[in-house]
Formats: structure tokens, sequence, C-alpha cells
């Protein structure tokens, strides 16, 4: 307990019926926007509502209790947050994490991280790391993963009330009258700061923009400043002001949608909307506060909490009942579902326990509860990822790696073995890598920093494999696509002796066009230095071999929409007239062919038959038409032109070799199967490493390279 002198009491009721239906109107976009109902694509902002309504009424309850008792229990104040969280949230993260190990067993171990780190109110930070990783923006999202606003909430709990009593004792200490001054500045302080880091992410660190606490802490604020200023607005502004308030948050709601840059500046209109809203309501009703007061918004808003922790999981199991992606109209079934689990566990467990008297009066109490609870959360949390679902077969096959590596004939010998797999492919006992964790598994220079550029290009020191000092160099230049290819170049540059340095990033295509970028969901133009960086560097090494390699699948429109192939013709026409001027032999691996969108879902429901899970060659080639447009400008300006088709892909294309997986996701290769192209990979290479540049060529050395 810290003592303060009094800050004033906000003079508005305890309870206000305009901000429980304010609660209804938020729960109801993101409700809406989630079931994927169009008219509300930007329904993510009802977060942001909830945001300032917390703010607001949680610092309300502290200066009233300031006000009443010269200070604020700490105890108490985190045991009423922990009865009045917990009791209804551990349920479902324990319900959702059982139904995921036993419906979801490829996502189960990940799903139990994602829950223990909802437990310890850490899995915004968890979603922000991920969100980072170009590789993870395909997978499905967590069923927990709308607990981050909870995360959020809490970690600004965590310090403010301590904050505002050290400004209450500040004020205390310099003699001053006016502590609602001084608790004022400081929360200015962090809305500014918090908005600021927000502007200055978005669109750099999308992830850790709209996921951070330190980027959201200020739509706290903005409501906690309200509650502290405690603002009266003249009764003729009232209404207008609430009407508003309510329009502003509905624009948001109809005119936002996945491609709007949020948070950063778009945020400031639904904060401003919701606070707006608030103060109107501070000094009595007016229509819109009327509306709010209906029975309808005020059941909802009494059940928001609970239907905003349920109605995410009944998304996601819904559409794994159906088998298939639900349509809005069938999510809506899902979501009132989810209301009736939301109302009874309102009224059996989240009342009677945040109500209970014991609770209420023995802060000790309360906290050992919370306690309990998230112990209990993270016990089956630890045991679930400890104890995952078996995922494989009771067949053992052959190791394809170490038969690819002895064969005399690799390509003749993969040929047989792809035809083999076709006919009867299974997800052996020793399948490698285990499919819950393929994806996972990344070509290793990825944690070498080799994606750093500039405008100056790269810093070559972090990106140079095999023998540091070999006569022989080879860069690999090009996207993601390219840098599936690294696992199986590193392993030719140790047993040949070549010098390989890396020009990757992400989503960054190889030719000169700026694409459409699905994880950002937006145009790349950051693009275009890198290429200029990774060319002049290029030049500047004079490799006896530039390999590059890029997706197929890009568009150079703005909403991701179709263009013409012409533009990517003539992007790949412009980039190897400068990779040609390194000197050396240029070859480019065209795309490979990709496997069914839901391949290891497949692979889970086909464990010992899995040829319900291939597809035909093709059916497999991605935008053929284009590849071939391509593939000819190319061949025409003097590259060579490699199609990995025959090496993934006999009539069918399998989704295991013998024992291998040949995809880490729905267009990477694994780790483990570019290992095992290593061979085939070398007769394409070794002819042009002997050409008439001949190796040797290539003996600029990189200022501070490195063998790795």
């Amino acid at each position: 307990m810290l003592s303060a002198t009094p800050a004033p009491a906000p003079s508005t009721p305890t309870h206000r019926t305009d901000i429980e239906g304010l609660r209804a109107v938020a729960v109801l976009l993101v409700v809406l926007s989630h079931a994927g109902v169009t008219a509300f694509a930007g329904g993510y902002v009802g977060v942001d509502v909830f945001f300032v309504i917390s703010g607001f009424v949680i610092t309300s309850g502290l200066l009233r209790e300031v006000s009443r008792t010269g200070s604020v229990s700490l105890a108490g104040f985190y045991a009423r947050r922990a009865v009045r969280l917990l009791p209804a949230s551990v349920p479902v993260l324990i319900v959702t994490l059982l139904a995921t190990w036993w419906w979801l067993p490829l996502r189960a171990a990940r799903t139990a991280g994602d829950v223990l780190a909802s437990a310890l109110y850490a899995i915004n930070l968890r979603l922000a790391e991920q969100g980072t990783d170009y590789f993870t923006h395909t997978a499905a999202p967590s069923p927990v993963q709308h607990f981050w606003s909870l995360a959020v909430e809490e970690q600004f709990y965590l310090l403010w009330p301590v904050l505002l009593l050290a400004m209450v004792w500040l004020a205390r200490r310099r003699a001053s009258r006016r502590p609602a001054a001084w608790i004022a500045g400081a929360l200015g302080l962090v809305l500014v700061s918090s908005l600021a880091a927000s502007v200055a992410l978005t669109p750099n660190s999308s992830s850790w923009a709209y996921f951070g606490g330190h980027t959201r802490a200020w739509e706290l604020a903005a409501g906690a400043l309200l509650a502290v200023t405690s603002a009266v607005v003249p009764r003729r502004l009232r209404t207008p002001m609430a009407a508003l308030g309510l329009l502003t948050v509905l624009a948001a709601a109809c005119g936002f949608d996945s491609h709007t840059a949020f948070p950063g500046y778009a945020a400031l209109l639904p904060v401003s909307g919701a606070a707006a809203l608030l103060a109107a309501g501070q000094t009595g009703g007016g229509p819109v506060a009327a509306l709010l007061s209906l029975p309808p918004f005020q059941l909802l808003g009494r059940l928001s909490y609970s239907w905003y922790l349920w109605h995410w999981p009944a998304l996601v199991f819904g559409a794994v009942a159906l088998g298939r992606p639900a349509s809005p109209a069938e999510n809506l079934i899902f979501v009132v579902v989810a209301l009736g689990v939301a109302a009874a566990s309102h009224h059996l467990l989240e009342n009677p326990v945040r109500h209970h008297p014991p609770l209420r009066l023995r802060p000790w109490r309360g906290l050992s509860l919370g306690g309990a609870l998230s112990a209990a959360a993270a016990v089956v949390a630890v045991v679930a990822g400890a104890v995952t679902p078996s995922l494989v077969s009771a067949k053992h096959e052959p190791d394809t790696g170490r038969v690819m590596a002895l064969s005399v004939a690799p390509q003749r010998q993969l040929r047989t073995l792809l035809q083999a797999s076709a006919l009867a492919p299974v997800v052996p006992v020793n399948v490698t890598p285990p499919l819950a964790s393929a994806y996972e598994l990344q070509p290793s220079f990825y944690g070498d920093r080799c994606q750093e550029s500039h405008e100056r290009g790269f810093a070559l020191r972090h990106c140079v494999y095999g023998d540091a000092d070999a006569s022989t160099t080879v860069a690999l230049f090009g996207d993601s696509h390219a840098g599936h290819w690294f696992p199986a170049l590193e392993s030719l540059a140790r047993q040949r002796h070549w010098r390989l340095v890396v020009f990757v990033m992400n989503e960054c295509t190889a030719a000169a066009v700026t694409n459409f970028g699905d994880s950002m969901h937006r145009l790349r133009p950051e693009c275009a230095q890198w290429r200029r960086g990774a060319w002049r560097d290029i030049q500047q090494l004079r490799p006896d071999l530039v390999l590059a390699a890029s997706a197929g699948t890009y568009t150079s429109a703005a909403d991701g929409g179709t263009d013409d192939d012409r533009v990517w013709v003539d992007g790949w026409r412009s980039s190897l007239a400068e990779l040609v001027r390194s000197g050396g032999s240029v070859a480019v691996i065209n795309s490979i062919p990709h496997p069914r969108d839901d391949l290891f879902p497949c692979l889970v429901e086909h464990l010992s038959d899995a040829r319900p899970c291939q597809r035909s060659r093709a059916e497999a080639i991605p935008m053929p038409a284009r590849r071939a447009s391509i593939a000819t400008e190319l061949e025409h300006g003097g590259a060579t032109v490699i199609d990995p088709t025959p090496w993934l892909c006999a009539a069918m294309c399998p989704p295991l070799v013998g024992n291998t997986l040949v995809y880490k996701d729905t267009s990477h290769l694994s780790v483990a199967y570019a290992k095992v192209l290593a061979p085939v990979l070398l007769r394409q290479l070794e002819p042009l490493l002997a050409g008439p540049h001949g190796p040797g060529r290539g003996s600029v050395r990189s200022p501070g390279s490195t063998s790795r």
C-alpha cells in the first residue's frame, strides 16, 4: 500500500450505460470483421475502442480510490484484475488447447507455446516476433491469437497504477494542490511517445506496431487522460460530439481493411471517436447515449468480454469442422453459437467468481486464485507441448539423402525415387523433417543477417560460405525461392571448395519489377534499392557464376491482382543485363512446382497412403505461360535456364520422396530435400563453372569475409 495526497475524483457515476453500449459496438465490430463480413473489414478497430474504454474506466476507479483513501492498494488492484479476467479466460485457453491437440495436431506444439504465452500475458510479444518471420505469413493464425489485446492491457496495468501513485507522491512532495496535473503530464508523455513509436514502426515493422504494448499504450493512455481531466462538454455540444464520435468509429470500421497501414496515424480515427463518445457522456445522456442504453446493447456489453474470448476459437474450429474455409454466413452461425457459450460462461463463471465476497474483501485470495488459474493453464500448455500427437505411419523408408549421395547416376536415381514415391507415398516413421516442425527449419543464412541491405549494398562479411579463400566464386541472387536452394549450394561449396556469396531478400523478386508483397499487403518499392545494391556488389565481386531464382507467382498490381506478363519478361531482361556485367556465367533456376495449399493437413489425414495429397505435374506448375516466356527471354539474353520440375515430379508430384518431405510450406523446398538435390544441381552447374571464363577468375575477396 502506498500513501499519497488525494487526487480529484472524477464526477462521473461508477456505471454508465453508454459505456456498456459502446462495449457492445466494439465487440460487434471485431466479431463481424473476423467473421468475414466485408462491410466491416476494418472492424478490428473495435479493439482500439476497448483500449480507450479500459483506460478510462480503470483510471476512474483508481482516482476514486486515491480520493477516498489517499492511496491505492496495489495488491487489491491486481487481485481485482485477476478475479475479473482469469476465471473466464483460462477455461478458453485450456479448451482451445485440447481441441487443437485433437483436431489440429500439426499445430499442437505451436499452440501450446501460444497458450503458455497467453497465460503469462506475453502472447503479443510472441506474435510480434513471429510476424517478423516472412515464412509464417501464410501460416494459419493461432486459435488464441486474440489474447494479444489482453496481454497489451495487462502490460500497461502492470506499470500504470505505480506511475499514477508516483505522480501523486511527487505532487505532495512539491506541495502541489493539483496532483491531477502531474498525472496528466505523465499520461501525456506516455501518449506522445507511444503514438510516435506506432507511427514510426507501422510502415517498417508492422507486426511490432500492431502487437506491441509500447505502440498501443497511447490508446489506453488516451482513455486514462480523459478520466484525469474530467472534461465537461457543454450541453449544446454533447449530442453532436457523441454522434460524431460514433460515426468516426463506424467510418474506420467500414473504411479500413487488411491493406490499411495500421495502427499508425490511422488508429487516431477510432481512438478519437471513442474518446469523443466517452467525453460527451461524462455529464449526462443524449440521443446517442439513449441508443447505446437500449437493452440489446446492454446485454451484448455485459457479455462482450466472454464473447470476445470465445468467438475466435469458434471461427477457427468451425472451419475445421467444415473441412474448408467457412463463408461469412457460416461464420455468423459460429459466432452466434459462441455468444451462447459466452452467456453460459458469464453467468456460471465470470459473475459468480468476481462477485464472491471473500475474493473481493481479501486481496490475497484473489491473487492466489489468479496465480492458481494461470499456473493451471501453463501446466496444461507445457504438458501438451511435450506430448504431441503422433504424425507418422508404421512404415520405415530408406534415407533419401544417403541414397542420392551414394548414387553414381543421381538424376536416374532421383527419377526412380520419384516414380516409386508417387505410386505409394506414406509419412514414414523416419520422416525428415517432421511434419509439425517443417516450417520452422530455415536455411542457415537467415540467422546471419544476410538480408541486411542499404544504399551501398550488402554487408558481405555476413554472407560468405564454403571456402572463403577459394578461387571459384558462386553468387546466389534472388528472393526466398533463391534462398531455398542455399542448403544444396552450401553443401556443394563445402565439397567442391567454392566460395558461396548470398544476396537474398525475402519477397523481393530478382526481376527489375516492383512486386506486390503478400506478407505486407502492399507493393515493395524498397526492393529496388536492394536490387541496386546487390547488382553493384555482384559486379564488384566478379563471381564465376551467378545463380538467380525467384517465385513465379508475383504480381506488379497494387491490389495483388493480375498484370501483364510482358512486365515480367522486361523486368527479367533488365536484371539479366546487370548480372552479365559481372563477367561470369549466369544461370536461373525456374520456379518449382507447387503442392496443394492444404498439403500438411492432407498428410495428417493420409499418413499411410498420401496419394490424395499429390498434384499432377501439369497442375503443379505455377503460371506456366509466364514461366515459359521468361525462360525464353533469359535464354536469348545468354543465361542458362534450369528447370527443376524433373527433380520434384514424374507424372505426379509426390509430397514426400522416400523419407524426405519435399516442401516446408506451400511453395518452398524443405531444407532436407534441397540437400537431397545437391548432386543433380551439381551436374547442371559444373559445365558453367568449367566454361570459357573458367574457375579462378573470380578472385576478388570481399572485405571482412569469413568462411561458414
